[in-house]
């Protein structure tokens, strides 16, 4: 897998997550942050940090593992 397969990919996960957990891109600024840079998370262009991934695990009330679980592309 490349590495820009794998960021879609990580970046398809967090916006599942965040739809399922019914909050907005504008909501996750609540959580520290900011907005642009997590358009750029969900988009796939941003490189996360480690900090980052703990960050989106405990808004969305995850491990940080659960951030990359079931990492498979999706068909179609």
């Amino acid at each position: 897998m490349t590495d820009e397969r794998f960021m879609d990919l990580v970046a398809d996960r967090i916006r599942r997550i965040r739809r399922s957990r019914k909050l907005t891109q504008e909501e996750m600024q609540n959580f520290g942050f900011n907005y642009r840079y997590y358009q750029m998370i969900e988009s796939g262009a941003a490189n996360l940090t480690l900090k980052s991934v703990n960050r989106l695990a405990k808004a969305f009330q995850v491990p940080a593992s659960g951030i990359f679980s079931a990492l498979r592309p999706q068909a179609g």
